[in-house]
């Protein structure tokens, strides 16, 4: 509520446009209600609305890989953005980012306060973190109108930023990977996941989504009694890396969901251990596991389930965090990366050996 008051209190005083503004106290009440009354959320585009393709970690991998992106995105009857000078990778530390730390945070902000309802990044890797940094060194306040973040990996850092503001966001591919850029980039990760989909989503002609996980660990008393929440997490390194910061993961009434690349066992446990021990799981409502694989082993994606039932016994239960556990290796760093909302009014249902996960894309579990 706090940084809903400081808000309404900036956009009374100061308009770019008209620089400081009066209003009367029945003005501001009439502001106060409207915004206090909208959860906010995200807006289904239509045609001709515009994705804002940003590149808040990495760059393009190939020459013609921006040229695809943006005819992809027009395919769909959306138009596609990108401000001219985004990738200047020299300017970079390490040569590796798609430009200085400052020039990605004042693209982010461009983008946030444009013309566009989403915005896509290119890639992930690393990078994102600084922005968010950099964003808190500025004191920057969120636009009124949310917007949509798409991504997962590195994007992590930004879906973990817009929580803070009460945005919803999708956990999904980055724009540059996905079937559709096989050809072109050859990358394995989400080579198997249709972009399409997303597009899909952004158009509202997919509103709800629902996946079957298998059960690790049922909970006490779940079973077959729906469990209401939302899905909140990510990148599971990044969840780490945000801990004891403004834009750490608050587990509170959330089903904790996290992927990761592949991990040995004892490692997997330890950071898991670790997680625990900064209290996220102590008020959540349900753990759901994504890709994270298991080093060393023939199918290191079942073996995923022997380090996550021994955290639940060893270490979940002697704290009394008696919740379910769930998992499903179609969301991250695999073949397949299907859409997980984060945000958003969601269900889980436990049964004996599967769960039902249901979820909205942009209903806002922010109240």
């Amino acid at each position: 509520m706090r940084k809903l008051f400081l808000f309404v209190m900036t956009s009374i005083i100061f308009d770019k446009g008209n620089g400081l503004l009066a209003m009367n106290e029945e003005q501001v009440n009439q502001t106060l209600h409207k915004i206090v009354l909208h959860s906010p959320t995200w807006e289904f585009l239509t045609k001709g609305d515009t994705v804002e393709i940003i590149a808040p970690s990495s760059g393009p991998l190939t020459a013609s890989h921006e040229h695809e992106v943006k005819k992809l995105i027009k395919e769909h009857d959306l138009e596609a953005s990108l401000f001219e000078g985004t990738f200047n990778k020299e300017s970079s530390r390490y040569g590796y980012y798609a430009n200085s730390d400052e020039e990605r945070a004042n693209y982010f902000v461009k983008a946030l306060e444009g013309n566009s309802k989403a915005l896509w990044p290119l890639l992930g890797g690393f990078g994102a973190a600084e922005i968010v940094a950099i964003l808190e060194q500025r004191g920057f306040l969120p636009p009124p109108r949310p917007k949509l973040i798409i991504g997962f990996s590195d994007i992590t850092a930004l879906h973990l930023l817009v929580a803070t503001w009460g945005w919803p966001s999708l956990h999904g591919p980055v724009l540059g990977l996905g079937k559709e850029f096989y050809q072109e980039t050859h990358e394995k990760v989400n080579s198997e996941a249709a972009l399409g989909t997303i597009l899909k989503i952004l158009k509202g002609e997919v509103t709800h989504l629902e996946y079957t996980f298998e059960v690790i660990h049922p909970g006490a008393g779940y079973m077959d009694t729906p469990i209401t929440g939302s899905v909140m997490g990510g990148n599971l390194s990044i969840i780490e890396n945000h801990s004891g910061t403004k834009t750490a993961l608050k587990g509170t009434d959330r089903f904790v969901f996290f992927e990761d690349t592949p991990e040995d066992g004892k490692r997997l446990n330890r950071r898991l251990v670790n997680l625990m021990r900064t209290g996220i799981f102590d008020e959540a409502k349900a753990i759901i596991v994504g890709h994270n694989p298991v080093e060393e082993h023939e199918d290191s994606l079942l073996a995923t389930k022997g380090p996550m039932d021994d955290f639940v016994k060893h270490f979940l239960l002697p704290r009394k965090i008696d919740i379910p556990v769930v998992y499903s290796c179609r969301f991250g760093h695999g073949l397949y990366n299907d859409i997980m909302p984060l945000g958003t009014e969601a269900s889980l249902r436990i049964q004996e050996q599967h769960a039902v996960l249901k979820v909205s894309v942009n209903e806002s579990a922010y109240k």
